[in-house]
């Protein structure tokens, strides 16, 4: 997303009216959209849906969480997030990536259960 950002300044050129500031949500100027206006338009885009709402702010950790979950490299999520660090990212996600690390284990102890059975180890 920073990437498209970049570019819409580069257009917008002596008409970008917040320096160097690139607003995830922001006119085709920079110009930051009001966060309210946002939520709104997600809540009635969820009822519309017939989606459960959940709070705007809540799909980046969501996001973040199914990354995770799905085995997708840190330096990967830190970078989606826009974090400068990835102590930032570990710190804040450092729970779900535990019970994802915790799922990863379970795995290996199936799959050695699996290789030993009857005394047959192929280990």
């Amino acid at each position: 997303m920073i990437h498209i950002r970049k570019q819409e300044k580069f257009q917008a050129g002596s008409q970008w009216e917040w320096g160097d500031h690139l607003f995830l949500f922001g006119n085709e100027v920079g110009k930051p959209i009001r966060p309210d206006s946002m939520s709104q338009w997600w809540r009635r885009f969820t009822q519309k849906q017939n989606i459960k709402h959940i709070r705007f702010h809540s799909l980046r950790h969501s996001s973040a969480t199914h990354l995770i979950n799905k085995g997708v490299h840190a330096k990967v999520i830190q970078e989606r997030l826009g974090h400068t660090k990835m102590d930032t990212t570990m710190s804040i996600y450092a729970h779900v990536i535990e019970e994802a690390d915790q799922k990863s284990a379970a795995h290996f102890i199936s799959f050695f259960e699996d290789k030993t059975v009857g005394g047959n180890s192929k280990i």
